[in-house]
Parts: structure tokens; C-alpha cells; sequence
């Protein structure tokens, strides 16, 4: 199958919707049912001249901007799903969609068995939310109040909610900050204290909209085990977006990919790496390179990425040719000290796709 200029093999995948321009999953216990959503604004155009845009007063002349077009997917209970695409691509529209905030276009959403627009309320007690820009918790209060508030609002049991705290307080190490106004915590302690409000009331399905967005290496550390944890012990459903790809690597085995509005890829993680990971990196550290400031190191399939003195380091297509013949090239002239070879990272893979994405929407 060809996908938006890309081919992928879909060989041995179950349940794979040939229809359109991605893989879809289904299957009948599905959480979250996603079908031919569509999601369009109107903008003012913008006329470019003083006379038109004096007359657009009085008679706009209006642009339809299709920020989702079409979007097809479904998650299964206790999956963790990367909702991953560049800026604009219509990620936070989609999830905004799925909490029920933004009625869609077109197309159909259900959440849990429920259309999260009109079924807002309800649709509210089965999941959590968390913004990376945005805070649950009230600005002037300590975060202990917050919390007694989101009790009450979903009306969870007295004896559920000192457990859920217990816990949530011991992961995310939260004691010394429930006394705390949330104006005055650091951004860490206050995405560490939003994400633990989001699993008070014990959501089935949880989106993270970039929730390590600014943060420090230990907070990001904090949040990922938690989530991790949820993940595994209570199966709770996740879709998380992030431009960070090392919080989607960490925490999803699956990933969609979303660019103009349209799903690109939508598969399991490891098989994206496998498909489209046709380049490594090879790095030699060498007793003396012979090729620097000298004649230029030539192999197929290959390109000298960097060397110094002591160093060379090569990308090569593996299609064309493995890391046995370079080394056996390289230490025909010199003495290997040492070698290591690295696949591309999944942030290079969704690079190149968004790439050629746009070449052959161009």
C-alpha cells in the first residue's frame, strides 16, 4: 500500500482498513471509535487592500480552513497511543474533539460507548485531561483544596479518594506541595500536581496534550513512570501528543501520525522503526584516519557524515550494503579501537515521512 508517496507493506497486520490513505485499526471492544471526522473553521480573508477590507466590514468575505480532514482510528482499552504531528496538523483540534469541547464538522466520535459532544457530563467522568499550557488547579488555593474540590465535582468516595491520594502522592513524590498555592509551585511540581488531579475520579481514558512541555530531566521522569504505572496497573487508556519523542519512544507502543489534517501512519511503534528505518550510523574510533584532509573515503550506499583525526562516522543505506563490509574497508587501512552502530531515532523516521508527505501533497 501506498501512503501519501510512502509504501508500506501491510502483510500480517489484522483488521487493516485498505480503504483510504492509512492502516485503521478495529475491533469490536474498542474504547474510542473515530470515523470520518472532519473539523472546519472560518477565517476572515484577508483582502490585501484599504477599500476591500473597508467593504468586508459591512460583507466578510470568509475561508473555510479544514483542520481535520477525514480522520479514521480506534483505540482499545489499556492501549497508549502517540498522536504526533507538526505544528497545525490538527492534533490538539482532535483531542479537543474527543473531550467533547469542539463539536465536529462532520464524521462521528464515541467515547466509551457515548458522543462526547452531546454527552458532555458524562462523557466527563470517564476521562482525564491534561494540557501542558493549561492548569486544572485553582490559582490561590494549596492544591489540597483543588483536590478536595474535584471530590466533590465527581463525587468520588471518601475512602477511593484517600487511597488514589496515598498512592499518586508517593509516586509523584506530592507531600511537600498539597500546602502550597499552585501559584507559587515551579512548572514541575505543577504538571506533576495536575496530572495526579486527572486520575483522581479514576479515568478509563486519559489525554496528555505536551505533558512534559518545558520541564527539567527529573520531572520528566516523575510524570513518565506515573503514567507507565497507570498504564500497567489499571490499564488505563492514553493518547498522548507531544512534540518531546522521547516521551511518546517511553511511553507508546502504537503511533499516529497526523499531517494537514489526514492520518499518515497509524501502527505499532517497533514496525514504523522496522519499515522506514532503512538507514544507520556507523561510528569508528581508529588508532590514525588515513582519509582525513586526504583522499575522500568512497563506499556504496554509504556517506562520511563526520571524521577527525581518530574518528569517522558513516551513514549507510542498509539495503544497499551492511556494517561487515564498511568495517572490513575501514580496517583494511587502519586499526579499529572500537564501533558502534545506531538505528535513526523515531523523531528522524517522523521527519522523513512528514517529508515526503508534503512533497506529494505539493
Amino acid at each position: 500500500m501506498k501512503v501519501q508517496g510512502i509504501n508500506i507493506d501491510l502483510t500480517g497486520i489484522e483488521n487493516a482498513d485498505r480503504e483510504g490513505n492509512c492502516i485503521v485499526r478495529r475491533n469490536a471492544m474498542s474504547q474510542i471509535e473515530v470515523r470520518h471526522l472532519v473539523k472546519e473553521y472560518k477565517r476572515k480573508r484577508n483582502t490585501g487592500n484599504i477599500a476591500a477590507s473597508f467593504c468586508s466590514m459591512f460583507r466578510p468575505d470568509y475561508e473555510v480552513l479544514r483542520a481535520v480532514n477525514d480522520v479514521n482510528f480506534t483505540v482499545e482499552k489499556g492501549e497508549a497511543v502517540g498522536y504526533v504531528g507538526p505544528n497545525g496538523s490538527g492534533k490538539s483540534t482532535t483531542i479537543k474533539m474527543l473531550c467533547g469541547i469542539l463539536k465536529p464538522t462532520a464524521g462521528s466520535i464515541t467515547v466509551v460507548g457515548r458522543d462526547p459532544f452531546t454527552e458532555r457530563i458524562q462523557n466527563n467522568r470517564k476521562i482525564g485531561v491534561v494540557f501542558g499550557n493549561r492548569s486544572l488547579l485553582w490559582w490561590d488555593v494549596p492544591v489540597i483544596e483543588s483536590y478536595r474540590l474535584f471530590q466533590r465535582m465527581y463525587e468520588i468516595p471518601e475512602q477511593r479518594y484517600r487511597e488514589n491520594l496515598e498512592r499518586f502522592t508517593e509516586i509523584m513524590d506530592l507531600g511537600p506541595l498539597l500546602s502550597i498555592p499552585e501559584r507559587q509551585l515551579s512548572l514541575g511540581q505543577k504538571m506533576r500536581c495536575n496530572i495526579a488531579a486527572a486520575f483522581l475520579h479514576n479515568p478509563e481514558i486519559v489525554y496528555l496534550d505536551e505533558p512534559t512541555i518545558g520541564l527539567d530531566a527529573e520531572s520528566k521522569a516523575r510524570i513518565r513512570e506515573f503514567i507507565r504505572r497507570m498504564n500497567e496497573e489499571e490499564r488505563t487508556t492514553f493518547i498522548v501528543t507531544s512534540h518531546d519523542f522521547q516521551d511518546i519512544e517511553s511511553l507508546c507502543r502504537r503511533i499516529v501520525l497526523i499531517n494537514h489534517g489526514k492520518i499518515v501512519v497509524d501502527d505499532d511503534m517497533q514496525m514504523v522503526k522496522q519499515k522506514f528505518n532503512t538507514k544507520k550510523q556507523i561510528q569508528f574510533e581508529v588508532d590514525k584516519n588515513p582519509w582525513y584532509r586526504q583522499e575522500r573515503l568512497r563506499m556504496a550506499g554509504a556517506e562520511v557524515l563526520d571524521m577527525t583525526p581518530y574518528s569517522i562516522r558513516i551513514e549507510y543505506d542498509t539495503s544497499v550494503t551492511d556494517s561487515l563490509t564498511m568495517i572490513g574497508q575501514v580496517s583494511g587501512q587502519c586499526e579499529i579501537k572500537d564501533v558502534v552502530i545506531s538505528g535513526r531515532d523515531i523523531e528522524t523516521i517522523i521527519r522523513e515521512i512528514i517529508k515526503e508527505d508534503n512533497k506529494y501533497i505539493s
